[in-house]
Formats: C-alpha cells, structure tokens, sequence
C-alpha cells in the first residue's frame, strides 16, 4: 500500500487514536481504499480486526484508528513484512519488524497532523512490544514527510542484513523508509549499495565499517 495524507502543518487538538474495533471495519476498509483507488483493500484487515490483542493491538498487527469528535478520519494498518512468511528466522524477525503497509486520512482532514498522531502512536506500541525496526513504502512525494519523522526514506529498496546474506526488496513504483527503534538498530552506507543496510536488526548480524557491497551482496 502506498501512504495517503498531506503536509501536515500541526497536530489536530481534538485527534484521538484508539486500537480499530471488528466494528469499525467498514470505516477502516473504506479509508484504507483511497491508499491504492481501485485495487482491493488486502483481506488481512478484515482478518486482523478479529484478532485478540496480543504484542500489538490485534496479535502481531497494529490497527489503529484516528478520531476526530468521534468520527473515524484516519487508519493505520502494520503487520510482520510478508518476505518473513518463508524465511528460516521467521519468528524472530516477526518479533523484531513491523511492516507499515498502510496510513491513510480523510480528505476533509488532511493537513492537521492526523498521519503523524497514527505514526507516533504506532511506533510507542512498537517499543512496547520490543519491535526493533519499522518499514513502509510510499510514493517519492512523501519523501520529506517521513525524513522528518526520523525514517531514512526514499529509498530504492530495502537491504537488511540477516545470517543468510542481505535480505533485498523492491517495490516498482514505489520506494522504502526504515526507522531503527532502538541504538542497537543503525542504517549502515555502504560502498556499492543501492540503499542504506538495516544492521544489527538480529544479534550478530552488524555490517562492519569496511564493508562494500558486490553484485553477490554483501563484501567485508
């Protein structure tokens, strides 16, 4: 999903986010529709909304709603990335990134600050959760949004080192952002690589200073 909502130029006095309700699946289906016109909300938000809460608010996903005088004009959905389903080391990486797949607001609310209350409030329940690292995908115009929320964004794809070589995920059309939620969490740059390296995202996976990055990845 890409992100939908405007610069934002303050946050909106009366905005409170609250953990989505199975009840509120209509609102957060029908905001969720704007991210991508046309193409199907993903069915893991009718699914998660039934989930018990759990680490996060529903299981292992995030759900979050924005109201403003108790109406619902803004949602967040975050889940474990999908290219953790087959990888060996799925259950620690479920338990150390969160994959923020959509955030989007009203359009009569947009420019309030909304975007930014739903991004605070998911990276507090992350820490809580000891998450580790966030990641989303958004359009180039979003770029400056997410640098000034502490994402190093508008990237062209996402580089994690893990035990089995440098995880890589491209999506076209769209680019990434990462923010590391903790100091043992760092972007390292590396000579050669598209993108900044998520290191240290699992223990004893730190790309050294003398790195460089080679058609086959990784090169200390």
């Amino acid at each position: 999903m890409q992100h939908i909502h405007a610069a934002e130029r303050g946050p909106a006095p009366s905005v409170r986010i609250a953990r989505a309700r199975y009840r509120d699946l209509e609102a957060v289906t029908s905001l969720l529709s704007l991210v991508n016109p046309g193409q199907p909300v993903p069915d893991l938000v009718g699914v998660a909304l039934l989930f018990p809460p759990g680490r996060l608010t529903h299981g292992d996903c995030l759900c979050l709603i924005a109201r403003v005088d108790g109406q619902i004009v803004g949602a967040l959905m975050a889940s474990p990335p999908n290219w953790t389903e087959t990888h060996p080391l799925r259950g620690e990486l479920v338990r150390s990134v969160l994959y923020i797949g959509g955030v989007a607001v009203a359009p009569d609310h947009r420019g309030k600050g909304i975007a930014s209350a739903l991004l605070r409030a998911a990276e507090q329940h992350s820490r809580s959760a000891g998450l580790r690292l966030l990641t989303l995908e958004h359009p180039s115009t979003l770029t400056r949004f997410y640098t000034r929320h502490g994402y190093t964004a508008g990237q062209d794809c996402l580089l994690v080192a893990l035990p089995n070589g440098v995880q890589v995920r491209r999506m076209p059309g769209h680019q990434t952002a990462v923010k590391p939620l903790t100091l043992a969490v760092r972007i390292a740059q590396v000579p050669g690589a598209p993108a900044g390296i998520v290191s240290g995202l699992i223990e004893g996976c730190d790309v050294p200073p003398s790195a460089r990055f080679g058609r086959n990845g990784l090169i200390t």
